[in-house]
């Protein structure tokens, strides 16, 4: 019965999805009866498809009343999102957990050897947390793209005339070319706003000469602007932030971090500043935004990539007073981040991290949906890396410090915590989420293994796979890279082959996450790998020898990938693990071809 059930199922899943990424962008509207009829009408297509395929009509209206039920529900609790959203995210919530028994009923059904068995099981267990981070993700991309109604969607604050508070503005710098920093600085002295001052901390920089012109340059610009430069001081940018508090005017009720590289548009304070006129304001930020970058270029791949966070995620994630406060670009209020210890030390995203603590005591957060200021983007592949090792390391940083306050029942242990449950969600969530590329990896040792295996031990298996599970599995992969694709497209608004690019952009520095969040799992710090600001010249050698583990793992997956397929006995199975082969070599190679080609800077 579960093999019929799951191919019901798929019928529905692919219908759903199919007709989602067709038509959920153009659905501008939310109707109660129309999402019904749209339920039915699946449901019927799929009924139509499996009576006629396997008969079996009493399981199959049982199936169909269950789903029906599931589906009032699921469209009372999303009446903001329109019926082919509300439709294929129901059906997404059906098939996974069917598809993950019917995996487990074949291994059990197989009868296989003790070393076989306890390779099934972990790769069922893998299987089965890779899916429920997938669903996270396929919430996040239906919510933003079939959304109908946003209730905090922010891209303008009321103005408040005569609200104008003293503001703070923070600017860490280490060993920052100079007239990197002046740029910035000349953007803050041309602020549109009466009323704040700004404090440049030079945290460690080691040559005189680059720090000298900066404190020269502050002194010119006059007396809002002060400069200071500390010698063997601890805690990197947070450490720098916390001095840099002990330093702010007393009159001071807000504070704002600029990074050293970012030129802020004259309106930034009077953009931003009247919605603190809401007494329950922690914090508001602005996306971070790049420039530089030259249009069809790896770069320009690379600039979507990381626009991708403040077009997807920022959005769901406000809708539920559950953003992250990313620093640069954002304001605080300075009593609150006082009230909360100020800046951790021991975390190298120590911006994302304040953020839950600021919002565990009940605080309102506001994502401003429109750039103000734009930085610059790590200048090689490399620099690159560095960055997306930092924020990944530091995000399991706060997954170990506050798993324990992200529980579902943590408000019963500490009545003090004031974590919602969607807020708990999306930041066990949104850490979480760092592992998929972890994921990808030990998957990709699966398939080695099972390539291996196909070449020289015809007698073992790491998993029995069947023709229903290739089917549905080819399914998934295809339809689930067309959906990322297909939301990477209508919510940066790009064209489809940017789109693709740009979602190899992604791909690309999925290693080094990998390496962050494994190393995250057993060593509570590491160094602040600072983003070099300059161009430097790499040479293609050096640029390869920056990616030679992608470069191994990919050629590995491609030789043995084409060796399988030519080499292999032809069956479904040795299609489809010849098939993953290649497509994963695929996610790994694009790294050296960044590493030579990509540059955003000059």
């Amino acid at each position: 019965m579960i093999t019929r059930a799951l191919f019901l199922a798929g019928a529905w899943f692919t219908i759903s999805l199919i007709v989602m990424l067709l038509g959920g962008t153009r659905l501008r509207f939310t109707n109660t009866p129309f999402s019904f009829v749209w339920l039915a009408i699946v449901l019927g297509l799929g009924d139509l498809w499996a009576l006629t395929t396997f008969g079996k009509p009493p399981e199959v209206f049982f199936l169909t009343g269950l789903a029906a039920f599931l589906g009032l529900i699921c469209i009372w609790r999303l009446r903001d999102w329109n019926a082919f959203g509300q439709v294929a995210w129901l059906m997404t919530l059906i098939i996974t957990p069917l598809f993950l028994a019917y995996a487990y009923s074949i291994i059990l059904a197989a009868r296989l050897a003790p070393a076989s068995f306890i390779a099934a099981q972990m790769f069922l267990f893998l299987q089965s947390v890779a899916s429920l981070v997938a669903l996270t993700h396929m919430f996040e991309n239906t919510d933003v793209t079939c959304r109908v109604r946003w209730h905090n969607r922010l891209a303008r604050v009321n103005s408040a005339p005569g609200f104008a508070p003293m503001i703070s503005l923070h600017l860490p710098a280490f060993d920052e070319p100079p007239e990197v920093v002046d740029a910035t600085l000349r953007t803050l002295a041309a602020l549109d706003y009466p009323n704040y001052e700004v404090l440049v901390i030079d945290n460690n920089t080691p040559e005189e000469k680059t720090w000298r012109p900066i404190e020269k340059l502050c002194r010119e610009l006059g007396p809002r602007f002060r400069f200071y430069h500390l010698e063997e001081w601890p805690g990197y940018k947070s450490g720098a932030l916390n001095f840099a508090l002990t330093q702010t005017s007393p009159s001071a009720e807000l504070i704002g971090v600029v990074d050293a590289d970012y030129q802020v548009e004259p309106l930034f304070l009077r953009e931003l500043i009247p919605a603190f006129t809401d007494p329950h304001l922690a914090f508001i930020q602005a996306p971070q935004d790049y420039r530089d970058f030259q249009p069809g270029s790896f770069s320009e791949a690379m600039y979507y990539s990381y626009e991708y966070f403040f077009e997807v995620p920022m959005p769901v994630r406000n809708e539920r007073n559950a953003i992250i406060f990313s620093g640069t670009m954002g304001l605080i209020r300075k009593s609150v981040l006082q009230e909360v210890g100020g800046w951790s030390e021991w975390c190298v995203t120590e911006d994302a991290e304040a953020s839950l603590r600021v919002l565990k005591r009940g605080y309102k957060s506001m994502y401003f949906h429109r750039s103000l200021g734009r930085g610059l983007m790590p200048c090689t592949f490399a620099g690159l890396k560095r960055q997306r090792f930092r924020w990944c390391f530091g995000n399991i940083q706060i997954l170990r410090k506050h798993w324990e306050e992200l529980m579902p029942w943590a408000h019963w242990i500490d009545s003090e915590n004031r974590l919602t449950q969607a807020q708990r969600y999306f930041y066990l969530a949104g850490t979480v989420q760092w592992f998929s590329d972890a994921f990808n990896f030990a998957f990709v040792c699966f398939l080695v293994a099972g390539g291996i295996i196909k070449l020289v031990l015809s007698n073992f298996t790491i998993l029995p796979i069947t023709s229903p599970w290739i089917s549905l599995a080819f399914i998934f992969i295809l339809v689930n890279l067309w959906r990322l694709v297909w939301v990477i497209r209508n919510a940066l608004k790009l064209s489809w082959g940017l789109a693709f690019r740009s979602m190899y952009g992604m791909f690309s520095v999925g290693w080094v996450v990998t390496l962050a969040g494994f190393q995250a799992l057993f060593q509570s710090k590491t160094a602040f790998l600072r983003t070099p600001k300059t161009m430097s010249k790499v040479p293609v050698l050096n640029a390869l020898f920056a990616t030679q583990w992608e470069v191994g793992i990919g050629m590995l997956c491609l030789a043995l990938g084409a060796a399988v397929l030519a080499l292999a006995n032809r069956t479904p199975n040795t299609y489809f693990i010849g098939g993953l082969l290649l497509w994963q070599s695929s996610l790994y190679l694009v790294a050296p071809i960044y590493g030579v080609f990509y540059k955003s800077c000059d």
